[in-house]
């Protein structure tokens, strides 16, 4: 069983590159920086694989371009992981905070999906902040692995298997909303989502719907999606949406 790890990690952003190498390093797990793609500033008709009609009609708003840069990481990082010959892909952003045991219940984690292959999945979520819509299926070492059917938002953390990266790219190659809720929504779709708790990492800074901090002039996610009744409506019903997909899964 091979693992690679990549922590995506902005140009200029040295003291969360250095936090995070102590983190990790003193956990003894071994890992590349993956430059993270800078969209700020950037213009959306930068982004030649943006949709931005589509990404009105499901969020009632346009990408903010760091929002996009985020994606832009994680979908390079996936990209990468299927050029090596590497089992499974750790996918870290630099402001986390590495809790204890984090090689300890990695290793156990994988040891036992890769023992297990008709588990079936694609991601494992390691940085859960609390499970909704989840079915448990055993205790590892001093943790829970679930079914993650209602995939958690907080995406600071992520196990990739072969077949999850391979789809990712394949599926997800047109952006069309943050990655973060591309996840949520995909994997709530086709339940192939993992979790764990409790969590092996999580937000060292402020807690945020996206990895790290993504703001447009200061101004949250949630408060682009909340300014106008539209707004909050397609929120409200794409949340629904994958909620009742995650329904479906669980009393399967």
């Amino acid at each position: 069983m091979k693992v690679v790890t990549y922590l995506i990690n902005l140009d200029g952003s040295d003291q969360r590159l250095a936090s995070a190498t102590e983190q990790l390093q003193q956990a003894n797990w071994e890992f590349t920086r993956f430059p993270a793609y800078d969209g700020r500033g950037k213009a959306l008709s930068e982004f030649k694989n943006y949709d931005d009609a589509k990404a009105q009609e499901i969020l009632g708003r346009s990408l903010i371009s760091s929002e996009l840069g985020c994606y832009l990481s994680h979908y390079g990082c996936a990209e990468k992981f299927l050029q090596t010959d590497a089992d499974y892909l750790v996918v870290l952003e630099d402001d986390i905070q590495v809790l204890p045991d984090f090689k300890q219940k990695v290793e156990a984690l994988l040891n036992y999906l890769d023992e297990h292959k008709a588990l079936d999945w694609y991601v494992v979520n390691i940085a859960a902040k609390k499970k909704k819509l989840a079915k448990d299926i055993l205790q590892l070492d001093s943790f829970n692995l679930w079914h993650a059917y209602y995939f958690p938002i907080r995406g600071v953390g992520l196990i990739w298997s072969r077949r999850g990266a391979e789809e990712f790219v394949r599926l997800g190659k047109t952006m069309q909303v943050p990655v973060d809720i591309f996840f949520q929504s995909w994997l709530s779709k086709n339940g192939k989502g993992l979790g764990v708790w409790q969590p092996f990492v999580q937000p060292a800074g402020l807690d945020s719907d996206i990895l790290g901090t993504v703001a447009a002039q200061g101004i949250k996610r949630k408060e682009l999606e909340n300014r106008s009744f539209s707004h909050g409506l397609k929120k409200q019903k794409r949340m629904w949406r994958d909620r009742y997909y995650a329904f479906k899964h669980l009393i399967s």
